[in-house]
């Protein structure tokens, strides 16, 4: 039997103390491969073990998209917590009633439902169990680049096979749906355009048709898949499709929702009314809550007790989401991503860097710097040196994509620009000391030769 390890590589003095004290008893399945403990958080700025100060592009994987500790937010979750903390889900609870009603108040449907879960891997797994009571039907597709969790249920639909590879019971069928990716970052009130062009490639798919597909599920923008948008009109098509053949159209807004493209949902630069939406992340303002959402024919079709979990609807959680929902809309944190998306987009594109040839992805401040050209053939080596360049700087960004030379920005919405002006000046100075470094390396490369 293999035994895996992460190399950690400590970078601090206080990071190596902690690496000493966790990373025998740790699983390698979770290790901390960036070189930073933090522990502490205020608005876009995080400090680690050291004291060190960094600007964080991360938010938590997309998690606090009013900024670590915002005020309103943290002030719920203590009253809430001096009040009650837990009692389960078979408890009602005010704070649970409250989010319930405030969440449907941003909803799609005229009379929706909540089944509410824990994680977004939790509510994949709800909605599947859904889709599959409401239609009488087993099979939910996915997509090419799709990520939707590492669950037994969520891997079903999740494309990424090494995920799979310890679990053999997953089938692999339908997850080759192709994703029309759009050509660019997406502006704010994009037309329809390539994923018209593509409907009749998803129709004439093997695995569309099939009589046993209860529905789709699909991502508005990749995060996992490295942050690649769909092309604007791809959920129209898919809208219409699927009600034809009677498949239920179930939006992934785990990452994607509560204002992070631009709009308070996805699916809402489209104009589309989805069957079955989950989400999660930036709900519970640091804490951990996800539901699916859809129309009561279709969420009363679970019978009772068919799924329910001992954490989901939390108390203290509960606060932080309508404490969240309260200042997304009082605030316009969802015009403010799309506004903030489009300065970060046109910075980005103003970089001239020699031998580097860079591509803004993404929709509002879910975007991806790709880096389409780089001195190095590994391109995805460069990226992660670009990264480490500018955590040294004081920036704190993530990488993905299939190749690993996607570096991403979900910071929270409410960023400054003067930070998302700081973010890319660290960038070009991370990408010219990384070429520098790579031509350097080439031309001793052909001395010794």
């Amino acid at each position: 039997m293999t035994t895996h390890r992460f190399d950690t590589a400590p970078h601090s003095p206080a990071l190596r103390v902690l690496a000493a004290r966790e990373s025998p008893s740790m699983a390698a399945t979770i290790g901390n491969d960036i070189g930073v403990a933090l522990t502490r958080g205020r608005g876009t700025r995080v400090w680690d073990e050291d004291g060190r100060e960094y600007l964080d592009l991360t938010a938590g994987s997309g998690v606090h998209a009013l900024g670590h500790a915002h005020p309103a937010v943290l002030a719920a979750m203590q009253a809430q917590l001096a009040e009650f903390a837990h009692g389960g889900w078979q408890f009602s609870c005010p704070a649970r009633a409250r989010l319930t009603e405030r969440l449907c108040t941003v909803l799609p449907w005229p009379d929706p439902m909540i089944l509410w879960c824990t994680t977004g891997s939790e509510a994949v797994e709800a909605v599947l169990k859904v889709a599959r009571a409401a239609t009488g039907r087993r099979q939910v597709l996915g997509f090419l680049g799709g990520y939707h969790g590492k669950t037994s249920g969520a891997l079903t639909v999740t494309a990424n096979a090494a995920f799979r590879a310890d679990v053999t019971e997953v089938p692999v069928a339908g997850l080759s749906l192709p994703y029309p990716v759009a050509p660019g970052h997406v502006p704010p009130g994009a037309a329809p355009g390539r994923g018209h062009r593509f409907g009749q490639e998803i129709l004439d798919h093997p695995d569309f048709g099939g009589a046993d597909v209860a529905g789709l599920i699909v991502e508005t923008v990749q995060g996992a898949g490295g942050m690649q948008a769909a092309a604007p009109g791809l959920l129209t098509e898919l809208r219409r499709h699927t009600a034809e053949r009677g498949q239920l159209l179930i939006l992934d807004e785990i990452f994607t929702g509560f204002g992070r493209t631009g709009a308070m949902f996805g699916f809402c630069h489209e104009d589309v009314q989805p069957d079955l939406v989950v989400l999660g992340k930036a709900l519970g303002g640091g804490l951990p809550v996800a539901a699916v959402a859809g129309p009561r024919e279709l969420l009363g079709a679970l019978a009772p007790l068919r799924q329910t979990s001992t954490f989901s609807a939390n108390p203290v959680a509960c606060a932080a989401g309508v404490a969240v929902l309260d200042v997304l809309q009082t605030q316009q944190m969802p015009a403010r991503a799309a506004v903030a998306g489009q300065r970060l987009v046109d910075a980005v594109r103003a970089l001239q860097v020699p031998g580097v040839r860079l591509e803004a992805i993404g929709r509002g401040l879910m975007t991806g710097v790709r880096v389409a050209q780089a001195p190095d053939t590994d391109r995805g080596a460069f990226t992660r040196g670009v990264v480490r360049r500018m955590r040294e700087a004081g920036v704190l960004a993530l990488r993905g994509g299939a190749d690993g030379a996607v570096i991403k920005w979900t910071p929270p919405l409410n960023i400054s620009d003067a930070d998302l002006d700081l973010s890319v000046e660290v960038l070009a100075a991370a990408l010219g000391g990384q070429a520098e470094a790579a031509q350097d390396r080439h031309t001793a490369e052909r001395v010794e030769v």
